[in-house]
Protein backbone atom coordinates (compact mmCIF):
# COMPACT_ATOMS: atom_id res chain seq x y z
CA UNK A 1 0.00 0.00 0.00
CA UNK A 2 1.12 3.59 -0.95
CA UNK A 3 1.65 6.19 1.36
CA UNK A 4 -1.57 7.84 0.03
CA UNK A 5 -3.27 4.65 0.06
CA UNK A 6 -2.86 4.33 3.52
CA UNK A 7 -3.46 8.25 4.32
CA UNK A 8 -6.91 7.90 2.22
CA UNK A 9 -7.65 4.40 4.49
CA UNK A 10 -7.05 6.33 7.76
CA UNK A 11 -9.26 9.27 6.67
CA UNK A 12 -12.11 6.34 6.08
CA UNK A 13 -11.71 4.70 8.84
CA UNK A 14 -11.69 7.54 11.00
CA UNK A 15 -15.02 9.16 9.08
CA UNK A 16 -16.41 5.90 9.55
CA UNK A 17 -15.69 5.65 13.52
CA UNK A 18 -17.07 9.25 13.84
CA UNK A 19 -20.07 8.37 12.45
CA UNK A 20 -21.03 5.42 14.15
CA UNK A 21 -20.38 7.03 17.49
CA UNK A 22 -22.13 10.00 16.20
CA UNK A 23 -25.24 7.93 14.73
CA UNK A 24 -26.15 6.09 17.93
CA UNK A 25 -25.58 8.00 20.51
CA UNK A 26 -23.32 7.27 23.90
CA UNK A 27 -23.54 3.52 24.31
CA UNK A 28 -22.25 2.90 20.89
CA UNK A 29 -19.28 5.71 21.91
CA UNK A 30 -18.50 3.68 24.90
CA UNK A 31 -18.97 0.32 22.99
CA UNK A 32 -16.51 1.87 20.33
CA UNK A 33 -13.77 3.03 23.58
CA UNK A 34 -13.86 -0.50 24.80
CA UNK A 35 -13.46 -2.36 21.64
CA UNK A 36 -10.35 0.10 20.90
CA UNK A 37 -8.61 -0.80 24.20
CA UNK A 38 -8.99 -4.35 23.93
CA UNK A 39 -7.58 -4.00 20.00
CA UNK A 40 -4.92 -2.09 21.20
CA UNK A 41 -4.07 -4.52 24.01
CA UNK A 42 -4.33 -7.46 21.64
CA UNK A 43 -1.94 -5.39 18.87
CA UNK A 44 0.50 -4.70 21.88
CA UNK A 45 0.65 -8.37 22.80
CA UNK A 46 1.62 -9.24 19.45
CA UNK A 47 4.27 -6.58 19.81
CA UNK A 48 5.41 -7.92 23.14
CA UNK A 49 5.40 -11.26 21.60
CA UNK A 50 7.59 -9.74 18.31
CA UNK A 51 10.14 -7.89 20.64
CA UNK A 52 8.83 -4.76 18.81
CA UNK A 53 9.59 -2.07 21.74
CA UNK A 54 8.70 1.17 19.55
CA UNK A 55 5.12 -1.06 18.16
CA UNK A 56 4.54 -1.85 21.95
CA UNK A 57 4.75 1.34 23.14
CA UNK A 58 2.73 3.13 20.68
CA UNK A 59 -0.30 0.58 21.19
CA UNK A 60 -0.48 0.69 25.06
CA UNK A 61 -0.05 4.33 24.70
CA UNK A 62 -2.85 4.50 22.92
CA UNK A 63 -4.71 2.22 25.17
CA UNK A 64 -4.03 3.61 28.20
CA UNK A 65 -5.73 6.82 26.49
CA UNK A 66 -8.80 5.44 25.28
CA UNK A 67 -8.88 4.43 29.24
CA UNK A 68 -7.93 7.85 30.46
CA UNK A 69 -9.43 10.13 28.13
CA UNK A 70 -12.59 8.33 26.64
CA UNK A 71 -13.96 6.00 29.17
CA UNK A 72 -12.59 7.51 32.45
CA UNK A 73 -12.81 11.35 32.25
CA UNK A 74 -16.22 10.96 31.23
CA UNK A 75 -17.42 9.35 34.18
CA UNK A 76 -19.75 11.10 36.32
CA UNK A 77 -18.90 9.51 39.87
CA UNK A 78 -21.63 11.59 41.38
CA UNK A 79 -24.42 11.21 39.41
CA UNK A 80 -23.31 7.62 38.81
CA UNK A 81 -22.90 6.09 41.44
CA UNK A 82 -21.77 2.69 42.64
CA UNK A 83 -21.39 1.81 38.79
CA UNK A 84 -19.51 4.88 37.82
CA UNK A 85 -17.36 4.27 40.73
CA UNK A 86 -16.77 0.73 40.22
CA UNK A 87 -16.01 1.35 36.68
CA UNK A 88 -13.52 3.95 37.90
CA UNK A 89 -12.27 1.86 40.13
CA UNK A 90 -11.61 -1.06 37.30
CA UNK A 91 -10.33 1.20 34.34
CA UNK A 92 -7.51 2.51 37.18
CA UNK A 93 -6.71 -0.61 37.91
CA UNK A 94 -6.09 -1.80 34.00
CA UNK A 95 -4.29 1.55 33.17
CA UNK A 96 -1.87 0.34 36.04
CA UNK A 97 -1.93 -2.88 34.64
CA UNK A 98 -0.93 -1.76 31.54
CA UNK A 99 1.96 0.33 32.78
CA UNK A 100 3.13 -2.97 34.83
CA UNK A 101 2.81 -4.58 31.03
CA UNK A 102 4.51 -1.89 29.52
CA UNK A 103 7.91 -1.93 32.31
CA UNK A 104 8.02 -5.85 31.78
CA UNK A 105 7.07 -7.37 28.82
CA UNK A 106 3.83 -9.10 30.81
CA UNK A 107 1.79 -10.89 28.42
CA UNK A 108 -0.51 -12.07 31.64
CA UNK A 109 -1.38 -8.76 32.43
CA UNK A 110 -2.30 -7.82 29.11
CA UNK A 111 -4.53 -11.05 29.09
CA UNK A 112 -6.15 -10.24 32.57
CA UNK A 113 -7.57 -6.83 31.04
CA UNK A 114 -8.74 -8.37 28.11
CA UNK A 115 -10.91 -10.83 30.36
CA UNK A 116 -11.89 -7.60 32.96
CA UNK A 117 -13.16 -5.91 29.95
CA UNK A 118 -14.73 -8.32 27.75
CA UNK A 119 -17.97 -8.82 29.99
CA UNK A 120 -18.03 -5.10 30.49
CA UNK A 121 -18.16 -5.14 26.66
CA UNK A 122 -20.84 -7.92 26.75
CA UNK A 123 -22.89 -5.65 29.32
CA UNK A 124 -22.63 -2.65 27.16
CA UNK A 125 -23.47 -4.39 23.54
CA UNK A 126 -27.35 -5.98 25.95
CA UNK A 127 -27.72 -2.66 26.85
CA UNK A 128 -27.44 -1.32 23.39
CA UNK A 129 -29.55 -4.16 22.34
CA UNK A 130 -32.56 -3.09 24.90
CA UNK A 131 -32.76 0.24 23.74
CA UNK A 132 -33.80 2.89 25.59
CA UNK A 133 -37.43 0.83 26.20
CA UNK A 134 -35.35 -1.35 29.02
CA UNK A 135 -34.46 1.36 31.67
CA UNK A 136 -34.34 -1.11 34.55
CA UNK A 137 -32.79 -3.56 32.21
CA UNK A 138 -30.06 -1.40 31.62
CA UNK A 139 -29.36 -0.37 34.90
CA UNK A 140 -29.34 -3.87 36.42
CA UNK A 141 -27.01 -5.56 33.57
CA UNK A 142 -24.49 -2.75 34.19
CA UNK A 143 -24.81 -2.69 37.89
CA UNK A 144 -24.68 -6.65 38.03
CA UNK A 145 -21.18 -6.50 35.93
CA UNK A 146 -19.69 -3.84 37.99
CA UNK A 147 -20.04 -5.89 40.81
CA UNK A 148 -18.86 -8.99 39.43
CA UNK A 149 -15.98 -7.02 38.26
CA UNK A 150 -15.84 -5.48 41.41
CA UNK A 151 -15.73 -8.65 43.56
CA UNK A 152 -12.82 -10.17 40.54
CA UNK A 153 -10.44 -7.51 41.46
CA UNK A 154 -9.15 -8.09 44.95
CA UNK A 155 -9.69 -4.84 47.44
CA UNK A 156 -6.33 -4.45 47.70
CA UNK A 157 -5.11 -4.95 44.10
CA UNK A 158 -8.41 -2.03 43.44
CA UNK A 159 -6.40 0.47 46.21
CA UNK A 160 -2.91 -0.16 44.65
CA UNK A 161 -4.86 0.49 41.08
CA UNK A 162 -6.94 3.70 41.73
CA UNK A 163 -3.73 5.12 44.41
CA UNK A 164 -0.53 3.95 41.43
CA UNK A 165 -3.21 5.52 38.83
CA UNK A 166 -3.12 8.90 41.15
CA UNK A 167 0.47 9.12 41.34
CA UNK A 168 1.06 8.44 37.60
CA UNK A 169 -1.32 10.80 36.47
CA UNK A 170 0.17 13.67 38.99
CA UNK A 171 3.84 12.89 37.46
CA UNK A 172 5.03 11.10 40.77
Amino acid sequence: MTTSQARAASAYATINLESRATASGGVDLVILLIEGVIDRIKLARVAIVQRDVQQKITQLNRALSILGEGLRAHLDVRAGGEIARNLDDLYAYCSVRLLHANAQNDVGALDEIVALLNPLLGAWNTVRSAGQNSAAVVGSTLSEVTRTLKNTVPAMQRAYGSSAYASFAAGV
